[in-house]
């Protein structure tokens, strides 16, 4: 069968590229199609020699290698394998899209990519919006669950990044005013459908975002400063006067707060500072390694049985069956403060990427802010959807870094 010359390789990369982009936030299949995809392009290309120098000449592929080599080593003072190599599996996206977006993607595309995913979280959040509105269910979600392919936690960390992406559109002086009111009314349904998703975690990313974002947009100033507050100040006030389910979550967290001052884990927030606890007395006797990339559910059956916190047996069992709810612990925790260090070095090595389109610049710099500051309430490398956006989210800003073809 003879290839038409129309179809050339790049044409092929690019398609692949938008299709990708648009899936990310509706179908985890597709996803993992794409994963390996990509990398089959990349050994179809044949230029095994090249790809590794150019991979050497972009400094932060270094401080990835390390970590992931790092991580792998832990396997080896890992007790469950089973969990180890589970764990392991997630890390291999890593080695699977990076280095295939590096080199195959180019600069040029990469407006191409974000448009492609927002143009897919609209699509997502129509079918959100029919779920809250009781049009239709899918996967049996009815209004007070309204996210159509993934946990409300992970949705709201999509949801935030597009938020603020479409925000960061909004504020651009390269954009005429018709040009930025298809943007406006995404922004409002977007940050209208974050605050009725019930998750916490993306909203949190979005307010510290949006902060980051003014600042970066008008630099630090009184007029930032008091432009932010207020943005801030407003969309809460009206998120939580119009807006039950997120009033709701709202007097929840601060009920929560109130027992946590109290000594009293036993609530969603309760446990979360619990896992911190947990956490500190991991590292006090395995500070340097951790307890291996496997084992974390182990060190927390091991430090329950010494201390119990306070904990009731319905928090206790849950604790044992679950994640650190935060991915730095769960790196402390797996790899000890070597792997920890290595994790920060790795995420300033992002923040530091020499990005020369300012536009994309705040775009990677909010991007990385919604996934820094989720990383405190959920372990985002460890579950596909989120995992998936992080990489997105590296990639592009990777290839906007690259130096422009002569």
């Amino acid at each position: 069968m003879t290839i038409p010359k129309h179809i050339t390789f790049d044409k092929v990369v690019y398609y692949s590229v938008i299709i990708f982009s648009f899936i990310l936030p509706l179908s985890k299949g597709l996803i993992s199609f794409f994963l390996f995809w990509f990398f089959a392009l990349l050994l179809y290309k044949r230029e095994y020699a090249s790809t590794i120098a150019t991979l050497k000449n972009i400094p932060i592929f270094t401080y990835i290698s390390l970590f992931l080599l790092y991580m792998i080593m832990t396997l080896f003072w890992s007790e469950d394998t089973t969990e180890a190599l589970d764990r392991l599996r997630l890390y291999g996206y890593w080695v699977l899209v990076l280095p295939a977006m590096a080199i195959l993607v180019k600069k040029e595309w990469v407006w191409g990519m974000l448009n492609a995913f927002l143009l897919g979280m609209f699509v997502s959040e129509i079918l959100a919006y029919g779920i809250f509105f009781e049009l239709w269910s899918i996967n049996g979600k009815d209004a007070s669950y309204p996210t159509p392919f993934m946990t409300h936690i992970h949705y709201s960390v999509f949801l935030a990044f597009t938020a603020v992406l479409l925000l960061s559109r909004l504020l651009s002086d390269k954009l005429s005013l018709y040009e930025k009111l298809p943007y406006l009314f995404f922004f409002v349904v977007s940050t209208a459908n974050l605050m009725f998703s019930t998750g916490r975690t993306g909203q949190l990313a979005f307010f510290v975002s949006l902060v980051l974002l003014i600042f970066l947009r008008f630099k630090v100033s009184l007029k930032s400063i008091l432009l932010s507050a207020l943005s801030v100040i407003m969309i809460f006030f009206i998120a939580y006067t119009t807006l039950d389910l997120f009033k709701k979550r709202i007097d929840k967290a601060s009920h929560d707060i109130q027992r946590i001052e109290n000594a009293n884990y036993n609530s969603s927030f309760g446990i979360r500072v619990a896992f911190w606890l947990v956490a500190f007395e991991v590292l006090k006797e395995k500070p340097l390694f951790g307890d291996g990339i496997g084992d974390y559910k182990l060190a927390t059956k091991e430090i329950l049985e010494k201390k119990d916190f306070g904990l009731t047996p319905q928090t206790k069992e849950f604790m044992l069956d679950q994640h650190f709810h935060n991915q730095y612990l769960m790196v402390a925790v797996q790899g000890g403060l070597v792997g920890l260090t290595l994790m920060l070095l790795l995420l300033y090595q992002f923040f530091r990427l020499k990005i020369e389109e300012r536009e994309l610049k705040i775009a990677s710099v909010v991007g990385f802010s919604v996934m820094v500051v989720s990383f405190v309430a959920e372990p985002l490398w460890m579950l596909q959807f989120p995992l998936t956006l992080f990489l997105f989210i590296l990639s592009f800003s990777i290839v906007a870094a690259k130096k422009s073809a002569k």
